[in-house]
């Protein structure tokens, strides 16, 4: 963001030498029409569809600094590209807000989606679903569950361990909270197998951790209704 020079000419590289499309994802600047402009740069140098992280580069921590969905509706207007939206999405609610209020074409979600990878199918955790007027609590469906399946599509499609290692922390991370010892033993292992990840898991569960996932309840809105 300190040499767009750079960035423009990087993106007509591709967008002149690639036979697939160019895509591009940026953060807001603080004055608004530096980020238009940005935004109608990418746009003539050839990108095919811009995301938008409605935060500034200084702006990393999300809990404390709330997405700009009022910038990332400045550039939907000002281009004819494609437009994500990518901040403030902790569940599906927010997406149609966003969508909504954006007029964006799609939502992009980072952490809370690592933390819960049913986001999109309309599943919250207990932080955005529990006490919340319409939720319930699911009674299959849990973290534990979903890393469950994550863990055998990595033995299906390997991919590194320390990636592994992270996807496991943001999954349990209540969990191991709960277990402060099953979280010791998982950080103390320094060479990580299938095997033990599946038994951490049997050991969470044999100890009465279980923190449910929440979704609408659908008989609650037709009583209501």
């Amino acid at each position: 963001m300190d040499n767009l020079s750079l960035v423009k000419s990087l993106v007509e590289k591709l967008a002149n030498n690639l036979n697939v499309p160019v895509s591009c994802k940026i953060r807001i600047f603080p004055n608004l029409q530096d980020t238009l402009s940005y935004a109608k740069m990418l746009e003539d140098a050839g990108c095919s569809l811009l995301a938008v992280h409605g935060r500034t580069r200084d702006e990393k921590d999300g809990r404390k600094f709330r997405a700009n969905w009022e910038a990332i509706k400045a550039v939907r207007n000002v281009v004819r590209i494609p437009v994500l939206a990518n901040g403030n999405i902790r569940h599906i609610d927010d997406v149609h807000s966003c969508l909504e209020e954006t007029g964006a074409d799609g939502v992009l979600s980072a952490d809370p989606l690592l933390e819960n990878p049913a986001l999109f199918a309309g599943y919250r955790t207990a932080e955005w679903g529990l006490g919340v007027a319409g939720m319930k609590e699911d009674d299959k469906l849990d973290q534990a569950e979903l890393l469950i399946e994550y863990l055998r599509f990595c033995e299906r499609y390997p991919v590194p361990w320390r990636i592994i290692r992270s996807h496991v922390h943001k999954l349990l991370g209540e969990w191991f909270r709960i277990q402060p010892s099953v979280r010791e033993d998982f950080n103390k292992q320094y060479k990580l197998t299938f095997e033990f990840l599946y038994d951490l898991v049997n050991r969470l569960k044999e100890l009465g951790v279980r923190i449910p996932l929440y979704v609408k309840d659908t008989q609650q809105a037709v009583s209501a209704n």
